[in-house]
């Protein structure tokens, strides 16, 4: 990456620093800051007794009381001081003047901007930092990004130091993750997140501050359990019309098809109809978001599998590696790719194949190969603008729709599916491009979160650990309570068709994968 490049990543992450240190009333950057405690926002102090909603996002400020954080007045002296050095840049002046203004920044400034295990705004906050050394930048009202950039520490039980802190009821402790950008949506061996946690143990202040920090309130833990199915199992009426006014689904399914409305009492469902009526944001801006915020993830550390079939892509693909510090070519297909390259139809489709399939299954973003035509050895093409759009004769949006259930933390396409496949003892070509094994399908079912049975199952002997329903059904549809699937290859038996049980063709499987929804058949 040039020098260019770089400081111009550099003066965009300033930018968005100086927009987290501006005060939400006057829209200028904080004089004499201090924190709302109720949102964690920042204003000026002398604004404060004229509020009655915090500017920044509308909450009421009732019961809310400002604490000031020394260290905030020194960020936000430290961050003009910066500007101030970078304005003759920012503002376009000439090459020369350009030059002059990058010579007389110190190269301990410069050299920040190398960092290539950060994100932007991590960047701006180490420069900060050695502007004044005295200063311990308040990393929350900087980024909320850091930590999915990086692998958090998790103890044997898959728990991160948030899931222990709520799990515990320690609010400082859990105040202080979330300022240093504590991931909020991140599921522990069993499956909870640190919202789970919070509202098991009837802490409606820690529910409040972690929906404050872009969590995922449907995300379903152990049995596709949602926090709400939780706060209504354990009566806490207060929680539940909290997580309701903002975006909890009263229908979620757990795998028994029980949704909260109908796990409440009474009583319960007053308070959740009512809250029902009281809305206050949906989590559509939060997965919006988030998936901005993983795209940007995404672009500072692709890896990338080329399964085309252009010898001129491969050779593009090694001169833009060499250039581009952000990417990496990967040799085989497996876990660690995040990028999927195919040849792609003029409506942007691609043809079927295993590769195709294999990274549906995986989440990952599938780019036709015009993303290695169009990029140059200055810039690299941005992924959202070249994803695959359907598979095949579908224009379904497949490889986005799984994408997007990655971020919303949701179980995998065939969570609660349990498959067996008959008769699939050798190759079967279903087209050129697409040969398939008894092997390759089980991977993608597996990869899936479905099951791979060994015997035919008895519609009359289902074990009650598998009456389960389908993640991914239709709430409706044909598949509602249908848990057992008999897949055939080159010959259709319908010889089940019961509402838990029923044998359908190989092409039924794979329509699911390109489209990402199980289909009714």
């Amino acid at each position: 990456m040039s020098t260019k490049q770089k400081l111009n990543r550099f003066l965009k992450a300033l930018d968005a620093a100086k927009q987290d240190y501006t005060c939400g009333y006057c829209k200028e950057m904080c004089v004499n800051p201090a924190v709302l405690s109720s949102c964690f926002h920042i204003i000026c102090s002398e604004h404060f007794p004229s509020l009655n909603l915090c500017p920044t996002c509308g909450i009421p400020l009732l019961n809310c009381s400002l604490y000031v954080d020394e260290q905030l007045e020194n960020c936000i002296q430290s961050t003009k001081q910066l500007d101030n050095m970078f304005q003759a840049i920012k503002s376009g002046s000439s090459q020369s003047n350009t030059r002059q203004s990058k010579e007389n920044v110190s190269r301990s400034e410069i050299s920040e901007e190398n960092n290539e295990n950060k994100t932007n705004k991590i960047e701006v906050r180490k420069n900060v930092s050695r502007q004044n050394s005295k200063t311990d930048v308040n990393m929350s009202l900087l980024s909320t990004v850091s930590s999915s950039k990086g692998k958090e520490k998790k103890n044997t039980k898959g728990e991160t130091c948030l899931h222990v802190a709520c799990r515990q009821g320690k609010i400082s402790t859990v105040m202080d993750l979330l300022n240093t950008g504590a991931n909020t949506n991140t599921k522990d061996h069993a499956g909870w997140t640190p919202l789970h946690e919070v509202v098991q143990s009837g802490r409606l202040d820690m529910v409040k501050l972690l929906l404050q920090h872009n969590t995922l309130i449907n995300v379903p833990g152990p049995s596709n359990e949602t926090p709400l199915h939780e706060a209504v199992r354990y009566k806490h009426k207060d929680i539940a019309a909290e997580l309701v006014r903002n975006g909890a689904n009263i229908d979620a399914r757990n795998n028994k098809s029980e949704t909260p409305l109908q796990l409440a009492s009474e009583e319960m469902k007053i308070v959740l109809l009512e809250a029902m009526e009281d809305i206050q944001q949906t989590q559509g801006n939060n997965v919006t978001h988030i998936a901005d915020m993983q795209a940007e993830l995404d672009f500072e550390d692709i890896r990338l599998y080329s399964a085309s079939n252009c010898r001129s892509i491969a050779n593009k693909l090694k001169l833009l590696e060499k250039k581009h510090d952000n990417l990496h070519l990967e040799a085989k297909f497996t876990k660690k790719v995040n990028v999927l390259v195919v040849d792609t139809e003029e409506n942007g489709t691609c043809v079927s194949s295993v590769d195709v399939l294999q990274g549906i299954v995986y989440e990952i973003w599938i780019l036709s190969s015009q993303w290695v035509t169009k990029s140059t050895q200055e810039r690299l093409e941005p992924l959202k603008d070249y994803e695959v759009k359907g598979i095949g004769h579908h224009n379904s949006n497949g490889p986005k729709n799984a994408r997007y259930n990655k971020y919303k933390q949701l179980p995998g396409l065939f969570d609660g599916c349990h498959f067996y496949l008959h008769n699939f003892v050798t190759k079967y070509e279903i087209s050129k491009t697409l040969v398939l094994t008894k092997q390759i399908l089980t991977k993608l079912i597996t990869d899936a979160d479905g099951v791979v049975l060994r015997r035919v199952p008895n519609p009359e002997l289902i074990p009650d650990a598998e009456k389960v329903v389908p993640s991914h059904a239709k709430e409706g549809g044909k598949l509602e309570t249908c848990s057992h699937y008999i897949i055939f290859k080159d010959k259709y038996e319908p010889m089940y068709n019961m509402s838990h049980i029923k044998a359908l063709p190989l092409g039924w499987l794979i329509d699911c994968i390109e489209k990402y929804e199980l289909c009714d058949p």
